[in-house]
C-alpha cells in the first residue's frame, strides 16, 4: 500500500486507472473498447486492458466480445463501491510476522498495518463510483 502524503495523490497508478475506467463506463451509454478507454485516461492500451481483465475477473466490469466488443459496467455505479476495486487488485500474500528472523517488534509492526489496512479499507467501503461521479469536477 503506497502512503498518501500530500493533497491530490491519486495513489498507486493501477488504482486511479481502474477507478477512472470504471467512472468513464459508468458515465458511457455504449460499449467502450479498450483502446478508447486507454487515450481518455491517457495511459498505456495494455496496461489498461490488464486492468480491465481484473476488474472482469472482480465481475466489477462485463468485457463484450467479437469485432464491436469492448467493455461496459457489470453492476450500476451506485452498487460498486471502492473497496470492490481495491479488493480486485489487492496482493494477498503478506508477510506473516512469525516468516522473517525476529528483532521482537514484527508482532506489533503486524498489529500497527493490519489495524491501518482495516481503516483504510472501511474508509473505501464508504464511497461508490456514483459518489466518485457525482463529485465530479469539470476544469
Amino acid at each position: 500500500m503506497q502512503l498518501i502524503t500530500q493533497s491530490g495523490d491519486l495513489g498507486p497508478k493501477w488504482f486511479h486507472v481502474a477507478l477512472r475506467a470504471i467512472a468513464l463506463l459508468a458515465e458511457s451509454n455504449h460499449i467502450l473498447k479498450s483502446k478508447n478507454i486507454a487515450t481518455l485516461l491517457g495511459e498505456d492500451p495494455t496496461f489498461v486492458r490488464k486492468i480491465l481483465a481484473k476488474l472482469v475477473k472482480a465481475a466489477i466490469v462485463k468485457a463484450h466480445g467479437g469485432r464491436y466488443g469492448g467493455y461496459s459496467l457489470y453492476k450500476d455505479s451506485n452498487e460498486i463501491t471502492v473497496r470492490s476495486v481495491y479488493l480486485a487488485f489487492e496482493n494477498h500474500s503478506p508477510t506473516p510476522y512469525w516468516s522473517v528472523p525476529s528483532t521482537g517488534t514484527e508482532q506489533f509492526i503486524s498489529l500497527v498495518i493490519s489495524k491501518a489496512e482495516e481503516q483504510f479499507q472501511s474508509a473505501l467501503q464508504s464511497y461508490t463510483i456514483k459518489d466518485i461521479l457525482n463529485n465530479k469536477i469539470y476544469g
